[in-house]
């Protein structure tokens, strides 16, 4: 034997004793696990193995958090509280082994991205939520929800812009995210069609896998810019034809989802690459803000708002889709009016307390006190423990005016800054993955304005990776300062930024 195969014999030996000693606890907690029927047991081992495996391949681990997203499901806690299983748990690992891989790697790591003006900016729009959580009205219940906040921050924005260094990277978290999300697709439609594909039956169609059908189609819209680049990514024929059919079942899913925002997500995403593309984003955004000043200014001039009010016995559930279209037309569909009425709870609350807010996820235990009875439909009791349905208007109440100027300048900064980028790369797959990223978002934020979703794994991960995503793009663009007039542009990068 050589002298090689001697000097690893040491390291042979005590690496199977490692691996039978892992083996025999972990079958040991197995059995007792079955035998006092309490699973829980295993959660001490697993998480050992889990934690082993981090230290010795991060990557590995971090990716399992997006190929488990899409199958994740609510599992309650003791103590009130719940989790998305697996996914959460896995970004609990992440964020413990993080300091690990830093400690380890930290010599072949940059760290400027935390001198980028978003990340400041995400920061500040951070350090705020904490603020207004230590002066809540409900401390406990806001420094929970801080606390998920900054897993999320942790999870989907700092650790993407660690572990992903190029186009490589993106291409393997892509399909990582998209099979097991094809997958959902593929059993809740083969579960719809056992009903007929019918309008009323689409949400026992996708619980437990979603929340409901409006996560499940919402999460196909912002997903969909992404899977539309990746075709161009791959040289491999039978990946490019798996992308293909990917978006053929996800339109589908959409389409038999029937769900408003989704639907509305398709055509916003044409336009917002238009905007984007002819750099149009400038003149947008004052013009979306300006038009929801007005909106909210229209309505709360001499309590105009009570003009919406709807027939009680008229605001119902509609199990026809072209009923709900046309009730949500005449303020009969009980979706639209219970929103109407969580609105003006929200406009109310904001008035109580405009600058500090309640805090961070006490909406639901304060809002009913704020509730206007012209709006009372029969599901205001709100069984479900459901938020406001508009973003927006929640941070406002929550965190205060100052918690929804933050965001929005972090959300205007992201945009232009993001165009602006944009039309200074060249033409790369990393331009395209920057215009994914950005369209994106804007599908994100219009989901917003009807939802609450920047919290959830199916669909707030995804608006923080598009943050992340212009952040890492925009530190790896070579720039010079062009000396007759001073703009930053890539070298050789074409002047109009065409695709």
């Amino acid at each position: 034997m050589s002298t090689v195969d001697n000097h690893h014999i040491p390291l042979l030996k005590h690496k199977g004793f490692l691996f039978a000693g892992m083996t025999g606890l972990l079958l040991l907690f197995v059995a007792a696990s079955f035998l006092m029927e309490n699973l829980m047991l295993l959660a001490l081992p697993i998480g050992i193995l889990a934690f082993a495996w981090g230290v010795k391949d991060f990557r590995i681990v971090y990716l399992a958090i997006w190929a488990t997203i899409p199958f994740a499901v609510e599992v309650d806690l003791p103590g009130g509280l719940s989790t998305d299983f697996p996914a959460e748990p896995l970004m609990w690992l992440s964020c413990f082994l993080l300091p690990v891989y830093l400690f380890l790697r930290h010599e072949k790591l940059n760290f400027r991205f935390v001198f980028h003006p978003l990340f400041i900016l995400l920061l500040v729009h951070f350090i705020w939520i904490v603020v207004t959580s230590v002066l809540s009205v409900e401390p406990m219940i806001s420094i929970k929800y801080t606390l998920a906040k900054s897993w999320y921050l942790v999870c989907f924005v700092v650790i993407p812009i660690l572990l992903f260094k190029d186009i490589r990277d993106f291409k393997t978290w892509g399909l990582v995210v998209l099979v097991p999300l094809v997958l959902t697709v593929i059993i809740i439609l083969l579960r719809h069609s056992q009903y007929g594909f019918t309008f009323s039956t689409i949400n026992k169609a996708v619980i437990p896998i979603y929340r409901n059908h409006v996560d499940y189609a919402c999460c196909l819209g912002i997903l969909l810019p992404f899977v539309w680049y990746m075709r161009s990514w791959f040289a491999n024929r039978w990946i490019k034809r798996f992308l293909v059919a990917s978006l053929l079942l996800m339109l589908i899913g959409i389409y038999f989802s029937y769900t408003r925002a989704a639907w509305v997500c398709v055509p916003l995403a044409f336009g917002s690459y238009f905007l984007i593309r002819y750099k149009l984003m400038r003149m947008a955004i004052p013009l979306a803000l300006a038009g929801g000043v007005l909106i909210t200014g229209y309505l709360a001039y001499n309590n105009r708002y009570i003009d919406f009010a709807p027939d009680y016995e008229k605001a119902i559930t509609h199990k026809h889709f072209d009923d709900l279209v046309s009730a949500t037309y005449n303020m009969e569909d009980i979706s639209t009016v219970e929103r109407f009425y969580r609105w003006v709870a929200g406009y109310y609350m904001v008035q109580e307390r405009p600058w500090l807010g309640f805090g961070p996820s006490s909406f639901y235990g304060l809002y009913h006190s704020y509730t206007d009875r012209h709006f009372t439909t029969y599901v205001s009791d709100n069984p479900e423990r459901s938020g406001m349905h508009n973003y927006y208007l929640m941070v406002a109440v929550e965190q205060g005016l100052i918690g929804l100027a933050l965001f929005l300048a972090l959300l205007v900064a992201v945009l232009i800054y993001g165009e602006q980028l944009y039309h200074r790369m060249a033409r790369s797959p990393e331009k395209q993955l920057l215009m994914a990223g950005l369209i994106s978002l804007c599908c994100n934020l219009f989901v917003l304005t009807l939802n609450d979703t920047v919290e959830t794994d199916k669909l707030g991960t995804f608006f923080f990776l598009s943050i992340a995503i212009v952040i890492l793009l925009g530190m790896k663009t070579v720039r010079r300062i062009e000396p007759d007039n001073g703009n930053y542009v890539t070298p050789n990068a074409p002047a109009s930024g065409d695709e």
